[in-house]
Parts: structure tokens; C-alpha cells; sequence
């Protein structure tokens, strides 16, 4: 990410997400420049900018995935941890996975600020070495191609009737089970089907 301002970063993101791209064409170039100027082991990091999702959004992605007591929410690249504390405010057992050091600090604050640290965790780890085993729903803010590589576990590993859910990018072949819209955003909704479907 040296490679780049945080400035032009931002703008990118904001640019794709106000766009609603579901093509690689435009982030292929930025996922390439930085893949040369890092470790292949902070992949997640350098292809996933945080650029945060707004309240509006979070508040429709754990409604339209309906969080709720006694679900373990798992956060993909987690940021400043606020979907993490709305599924936590729910009743929810709410874990962020986040690789940035800064990022991980400033969100356990948040935790901490709101109150839900009893509920809420943040663990600094590459998304892309996640076991998503434990999780019944997870949330994701990333990109295209990072969803794709994400997919194989999320398949594998999450039990039947897990719900996943992600602002503004799909899951290629994978049809959603419903797409909303909220304020020109878009969220997509997945439910693991039973196995053998």
C-alpha cells in the first residue's frame, strides 16, 4: 500500500463502490501493483483498502442477513469494527478479522466505546487463512476477485443455513438469494444450502 497515497486509495474505492463494478477490468490493475510490493501472505491486506461501509449499509446488511442472539458473525476484513458492534448489538457473538495493525487498534477502542466488548472481538488475521467453521453468518466489505477466493471456504467450511452477506460486490456463478438496495448501494444475501444440493 506504500505504493500508493491513502488519498488516491480512497478515491478509487469510492469511485468503484459508487459504481456497484462487479467486473475485474478496473481493480485488476491496483490488486496487480501492489501484489508486486508485497508478501503473497498479506494478500487480503493489500487488495482490500478500508474504505468503510456507511451506517445506512451496515444497518441494512445485519437486518437483511438477520443477526440475531446466538449467531457468530464473522466480519471480513473487519476495519474500524463498526459492523462487528452492530451484529453485537444484536445479541450476536461478533468476531473482525483485520490485518492492519492500526486498524485493529482503533476498532477494539470502538468496541470498548460501545460497550459490547463482552460480545465483540476483533483478531488481527489475514482473511484469506480464516476457518469459518464456527461462523452461522458472515459479512464481507472486500473485492471481486477476494470474494472469489473466499468462496471455496465459505462453501466447504460454513454449516448448512449459514447466511452470508456483502456490500456492493457478488460472488460470481454463485446467484444470491436476494439483492437489495439501499441509498445507490447494493447488498447481496447468500444462504449455504444443504449438502449434496
Amino acid at each position: 500500500m506504500k505504493n500508493f497515497s491513502r488519498a488516491f486509495v480512497l478515491q478509487f474505492w469510492a469511485i468503484v463502490s459508487l459504481c456497484q463494478l462487479g467486473s475485474f477490468n478496473l481493480v485488476q490493475p491496483l490488486s496487480v501493483g501492489v501484489a508486486n510490493a508485497q508478501d503473497s501472505s498479506f494478500e487480503s491486506k493489500k487488495i482490500v483498502p478500508f474504505v468503510p461501509s456507511p451506517q445506512v449499509v451496515v444497518d441494512k446488511m445485519v437486518e437483511l442477513v438477520g443477526v440475531k442472539k446466538g449467531d457468530v458473525v464473522f466480519d471480513m476484513g473487519s476495519g474500524d469494527g463498526r459492523i462487528v458492534i452492530a451484529a453485537a448489538k444484536r445479541g450476536a457473538k461478533a468476531i473482525g478479522f483485520e490485518i492492519d495493525g492500526d486498524l485493529v487498534k482503533e476498532s477494539r477502542e470502538n468496541i470498548r466505546n460501545a460497550g459490547v466488548q463482552d460480545l465483540a472481538e476483533i483478531r488481527q488475521q489475514d482473511i484469506l487463512t480464516v476457518d469459518f467453521s464456527p461462523a452461522s453468518v458472515v459479512t464481507m466489505y472486500l473485492l471481486p476477485d477476494v470474494n472469489l477466493k473466499l468462496k471455496p471456504n465459505l462453501l466447504s467450511q460454513l454449516k448448512p443455513g449459514s447466511r452470508i452477506v456483502s456490500h456492493a460486490f457478488d460472488m460470481g456463478d454463485w446467484k444470491p438469494e436476494r439483492v437489495e438496495r439501499v441509498e445507490g448501494r447494493t447488498i447481496y444475501l447468500w444462504t449455504i444450502p444443504a449438502k449434496g444440493r
